[in-house]
């Protein structure tokens, strides 16, 4: 008898492959972590004022673990500073000009440049917590505003703790404009920006233009002044060196920091190093790790480098090595916490990379880089970053999508991240529409977009669309309505036990039982809806107004089209393409919860809106009966039901038709829809009351646009059908935003899936899964992440996490190692695997 095929099948660990002595000891050496006796960690530097600050909190205001830490950070780094020395004139300067000075007197003067033994490419230093550089006059005002009665920490905390979401300024989440640093090179950057600054007036030099006109000049000079200290280091290590071939690399090495990233790059080598240093000064400005920035289609603008080096005689291994040392180098992101969890690796911080995709005419865009990177990814993983999101269509070719497939079969799903083409930029075209912008977004360009930081879809090079700025937990507007504008659950600060009175914060739409009708229950729920992402867009303003005034980037303004020519800093509005999005959470709860209602209370009259208010008071407990009824006989989003479904659609037009609504007072900035959830919906779900879909308290959230836990019964093809239809479907006159494609949220969708390994065990399999991606083009949505895990291998690396130290997993458009993460986390993504709620 032969054995049962799926029984007999044991995944396994991922393992790197295929490394060369010098990649092998490089990663080996990467992951000691803190064992190691060099690293790239934190470095403070300060101005020596006692009223300086470096700890920028409102860029975590995104992240409520963070909460308790706040003043501790705030204290604890700028007692670790140590001192510039400050030029005669530095308090003379404007605060955009004192910025650019004194990131570039620290990364150029103060941090060490170091070459690791083998390595291909320069810089190592670049995780730097340096000095905001306000007078004591600004830092005054802007502690008022930040820790004021009614300043930003107070309203961000409220606005999370009673169950809304959370939204602050936060840095990164953009694909700078690397294509034309590489092109033109810093010099060339510089140039335009004196041009520019020569062309106006005697007075405009003198006012803010002119100011943030110098300060970007100074910053263009970074990347030529830091690379001349580490060709002048290459140069020295030349003279250590025993090992000839070692010798002969060191000395292109100078060679390649003489040229770029000042000069424009001509050689594949050149190219990824000035890329290199072009990035990893950004991590340096924001002083901020690198959240999402992203490098874009990179398989693209390398590509003429990279078929002129092999012309030359470029060996493609080579070539390779050259990308793996890249590999190493944008991991060590990480070393900014190596003391904290698993040496520092948490999860993602999104150096997303894009491959393949439609161009002109969509005309698939695969090539031979793409493949050559495809491969460094399968050799080096597991490995977090950069994240590789590959871009599938209609017509991806086969040998891309065997390769895709193959790929994520043997990596437990990670890093994978799949982009539908069609969708996404049906999603750029309605914001274009929306926004009044098709003179930037259009169809002869539309297919550049790429995806930042976990998947959020904008262009490259000229757009800052905020993408995680704002999270908005969508199932509070149900709460609301049923309690006519009141918490359900009063607030009970964890750390001081104090309560917060519930109080009439929503608008007065009465007791809920005196909507007779489901037309009158939706009407209230709109009003609500309209009620929270209004507060939203409040509560955001309090730190973008902050941000704007206080916080300038010049180096990152240099990469991004819209601030030199309108000479006004990113974080005030200046790129082209100026946005923050209103990211949906707890869709499907929201979706669940409304047909719940509907269905128990209006048309089975089952119950009455009192008796499901009285069960989520109680948590359902003695509302059994009840409570099994809103589970298992409600009907649920995520199995193809149309019915569901179109309660989906129209819960997502609703909300994301109001987020279109406002715009930023302080910077201008147009609010846009997308559906992210991160993490939220785990820590979240403790904070709000149960749902009328049958959640208790306590008891995780829906993620992004993904059907709840245990929702999706009918199958992967349903699930990824009704997660299409909610984002619009297809025209049925053929008029979509992009061709027949109808798409609702311009940033994109986070959908991620669980699979058993068994199901891509052998050939068969494996083209039954590739006629599921090309299902997904046809009818789903922007992104699918999919783990490919067993919940045994799981619930094995919770009791053994020594062993599974590597073993990745996505998270919501992010990677993490699977025994770096919380418990709870954990346990959610083992109940996705087996497709229940624990």
């Amino acid at each position: 008898m032969q054995p049962d095929t799926a029984k007999s099948f044991q995944p396994k660990l991922k393992e790197p492959r295929n490394l060369s002595p010098r990649i092998k000891w490089l990663r080996e050496y990467y992951f000691k972590g803190s064992e190691r006796s060099w690293n790239n960690d934190f470095t403070a530097w300060t101005t020596g004022t006692p009223w300086d600050v470096l700890f920028d909190e409102m860029t975590f205001y995104i992240v409520p673990e963070v909460y308790p830490f706040m003043q501790t950070f705030r204290s604890s780094i700028y007692q670790a500073a140590r001192p510039v020395k400050l030029d005669k004139d530095f308090w003379s300067w404007s605060l955009p000009e004192r910025k650019a000075w004194f990131l570039k007197e620290v990364m150029v003067n103060y941090v060490p440049q170091e070459i690791l033994p083998g390595d291909l490419i320069a810089g190592a230093r670049f995780n730097v917590q340096t000095s905001m550089c306000w007078t004591e006059k600004e830092a005054k005002k802007r502690d008022g505003l930040i820790y004021g009665k009614r300043g930003a920490r107070t309203k961000m905390k409220w606005f999370h703790d009673h169950g809304y979401g959370n939204s602050g300024a936060t840095s990164g989440h953009v694909i700078p404009g690397y294509e034309n640093a590489l092109k033109i090179g810093w010099k060339g950057i510089h140039a335009d920006l004196e041009a520019k600054y020569e062309s106006l007036s005697s007075k405009e030099q003198e006012s803010s233009r002119g100011y943030q006109l110098r300060a970007m000049m100074s910053a263009s000079t970074i990347p030529r002044d830091l690379a001349e200290k580490y060709a002048d280091l290459s140069t020295k290590l030349v003279a250590e060196e025993n090992d000839s071939e070692r010798k002969d690399e060191l000395i292109q090495m100078a060679k390649n920091l003489k040229q770029v990233p000042w000069e424009p790059a001509e050689t594949f080598w050149e190219a990824v190093q000035s890329l290199w240093l072009t990035h990893m000064l950004i991590m340096s400005d924001e002083n901020y790790p690198g959240p999402g920035v992203s490098f874009g289609r990179i398989d693209q603008y390398l590509l003429p480098y990279w078929e002129y080096s092999l012309s030359k005689g470029m060996d493609r291994e080579f070539g390779k090595e050259i990308l793996k040392c890249f590999w190493v180098h944008a991991n060590t992101a990480y070393d900014a916490m190596i003391n904290v969890g698993n040496n520092g690796i948490t999860s993602g911080y999104g150096q997303l990379i894009t491959l393949s995709g439609i161009g002109k005419n969509e005309k698939d865009m695969t090539n031979d880089l793409t493949y050559a990177i495809l491969e460094v990814i399968d050799e080096m993983s597991p490995i977090l970053e950069p994240k590789p999101n590959v871009r599938l269509h209609r017509n991806s070719p086969e040998d891309l999508l065997d390769k895709v497939v193959d790929s994520i079969s043997s990596s437990q799903g990670a890093p994978f991240l799949l982009n539908f083409d069609e969708r996404s930029m049906a999603g750029m075209m309605r914001e274009a529409n929306r926004a009044g912008c098709t003179d930037l977004i259009n169809e002869d360009n539309v297919y550049d977009y790429a995806p930042v930081g976990c998947l959020e879809n904008t262009m490259a090079g000229n757009d800052r669309s905020g993408t995680v700025d704002n999270n908005l937990n969508l199932l509070k507007a149900v709460e609301l309505t049923l309690t006519g504008g009141r918490d359900m659950i009063e607030f009970i600060d964890p750390i001081t036990g104090k309560k917060d009175t519930i109080r009439q914060d929503g608008p007065k739409t009465g007791d809920a039982s005196k909507l007779g009708t489901w037309e009158e229950f939706w009407k209230a729920y709109e009003e609500h809806t309209r009620y929270i992402v209004k507060k939203c867009v409040d509560t955001y303003e309090t730190s973008e107004s902050v941000r704007a005034e206080f916080c300038p980037t010049p180096y990152l303004s240099c990469l991004v089209k819209g601030c030199a020519e309108k000479a006004i800093d990113i974080t005030r509005g200046g790129a082209e393409l100026s946005f923050t999005t209103l990211e949906g959470v707890t869709f499907a709860t929201t979706v669940d919860s409304l047909l719940a209602i509907k269905y128990l209370v209006y048309d089975r009259k089952e119950c009455t809106i009192e008796e499901i208010v009285e069960a989520l008071k109680d948590n359902w407990e003695g509302h059994d009966v009840l409570q099994a009824k809103a589970k298992f006989r409600a009907p649920k989003y995520g199995r193809d039901n149309d019915e569901a479904d179109e309660m989906a659609r129209k819960v997502m037009d609703m909300w994301s038709d109001e987020a279109w609504k406002h715009k930023t007072r302080s910077t201008n900035r147009q609010f846009r829809p997308g559906m992210l959830s991160w993490n939220y919906w785990v820590g979240d779900g403790y904070i709000m009351a149960a749902s009328a879909d049958g959640r208790p308290k306590g008891q995780f959230l829906s993620n992004a646009i993904c059907p709840s836990n245990g929702a999706d019964i009918n199958g992967p093809t349903a699930n990824i059908n009704s997660v299409g239809k909610a984002l619009g479907g297809r025209a049925k006159d053929g008029n979509g935003d992009c061709g027949d494609y109808l798409n609702s949220l311009p940033n994109g969708a986070s959908h991620t899936i669980t699979l058993n390994p068994t199901l891509l065990r052998d050939p068969e399999h494996k083209e039954k899964f590739k006629a599921f991606l090309k299902g997904y083009a046809e009818n789903s949505g922007t992104s699918l992440q999919i783990n490919m895990v067993s919940a045994a291998m799981l619930k094995e690396a919770q009791e053994h996490p020594e062993d599974y130290r590597t073993l990745l997993i996505r998270i919501t458009g992010y990677n993490a190692y699977f025994t770096g993460i919380g418990r709870e986390l954990q346990d959610e993504i083992i109940a996705r695997e087996v497709h229940s709620n624990y």
